[in-house]
């Protein structure tokens, strides 16, 4: 015989089990809700906190010049000499006031490499660790390393995925965002 506290367990169950169900269904669909990044949109506004406990906000970071957000992983093999060529891009055009804010993806799991990492390697700009994979998400990183050019108005110049030896995309669109001092009209013709 089934009584009434079975019935209402069941239907708590039921009920839990669909919820649930609901939940994961909107996980899945977010990334396709979530406003395209691509060029000529607007970056996306983000505080994170970088290694040395700054808060890095784009708002403030463009206000400097055009901004290079490096997505990036103590595991992954391409991101050592793609991090390395931005530290090339960062010196030679300093001038414009390029800022690069280096986002580890390691994740909670691995955050106690990233500061070792950065400091055998010698990285001299800002880290920081998404650990909660927001900024994965606001970016829409489905690769490392992804390297996402951002002008002093806000706007994407350029997100470039992978890295290839000799490619000189990222550098190119700096030079050309800093030759025109990184406003918005600069970035739409650079975008082209």
């Amino acid at each position: 015989m089934i009584g009434p506290d079975s019935v209402r367990r069941r239907a708590r169950f039921r009920w839990s089990a669909l919820r649930l169900a609901l939940a994961g269904g909107l996980a899945l669909l977010m990334p396709m809700l979530a406003p395209e990044v691509r060029a000529g949109g607007q970056a996306p506004a983000f505080r994170l906190r970088d290694l040395d406990g700054h808060v890095a906000e784009l708002d403030r970071l463009r206000r400097q010049g055009p901004v290079v957000i490096e997505f990036w992983a103590t595991w992954c093999t391409p991101c050592r000499p793609a991090l390395a060529e931005l530290e090339a891009t960062r010196r030679e055009y300093a001038a414009c006031g390029l800022t690069v804010l280096a986002v580890s993806m390691d994740g909670p799991r691995n955050a106690a490499k990233v500061k070792p990492y950065v400091i055998r390697e010698g990285l001299p700009f800002r880290v920081a660790i998404d650990l909660d994979g927001r900024m994965e998400q606001l970016f829409q990183v489905r690769q490392l390393p992804t390297a996402v050019l951002i002008d002093t108005s806000g706007a994407i110049v350029t997100t470039h995925v992978g890295y290839r030896p000799g490619d000189t995309t990222m550098r190119d669109r700096v030079a050309a965002l800093c030759a025109g001092r990184g406003g918005a009209a600069d970035s739409a013709a650079i975008a082209r």
